[in-house]
């Protein structure tokens, strides 16, 4: 899979994403202050809806002609940290573990369970790392999805989660 790419300019970055779906690369134009209203709330995401443009019609199992989303995940320095991409407006829970049930593992999806403000951070019931984590728990990725995109262990996301269950905050489903 090729890497994500990200090109900065003065008010809005261009972001070249991989669509597993497409199996291509989907260009995106984001204005800087979408992201940065975005980020007030943790992480950015935009989400994007598109079809392949040119899918294999001699494939009979190419389905990238259909309309489908991408996720892009960006963080406050405006690089993409993740990239989901799916059929219709939200992933499967068979989607989202499929790869780590074919690998006979459990797939653990955190949710968040009760909606936070940013204000939690100022009055210190929570820290900004958690803040961020919490916005990437949207029942769309697995716990290690959520290590990948918000840059931090799978490890110290597995205690921030039990914090953060403790705080009645995230519930994490478990599927095998």
């Amino acid at each position: 899979m090729p890497e994500n790419k990200v090109k900065k300019y003065f008010s809005l970055i261009e972001v070249w994403a991989w669509c597993d779906i497409c199996e291509d690369m989907v260009s995106l134009r984001v204005d800087k202050n979408e992201i940065t209203d975005g980020l007030k709330m943790g992480i950015y995401t935009k989400e994007y809806m598109h079809s392949n443009p040119s899918p294999d019609l001699e494939d009979t199992d190419d389905q990238s002609g259909q309309e489908h989303s991408i996720f892009v995940y960006i963080d406050d320095v405006f690089n993409v940290t993740g990239v989901k991409s799916f059929f219709g407006e939200s992933p499967t829970t068979e989607e989202i573990g499929a790869k780590v049930i074919q690998e006979g593992g459990e797939v653990r999806i955190p949710v968040v369970v009760k909606d936070i403000s940013p204000m939690a951070v100022q009055l210190g019931m929570l820290n900004k790392e958690q803040f961020i984590v919490l916005k990437i728990c949207d029942g769309m990725n697995t716990i290690e999805q959520v290590a990948e995109i918000a840059q931090i262990s799978v490890e110290k996301i597995e205690k921030m989660m039990e914090q953060l269950r403790k705080k009645g905050l995230v519930q994490v489903i478990k599927r095998t």
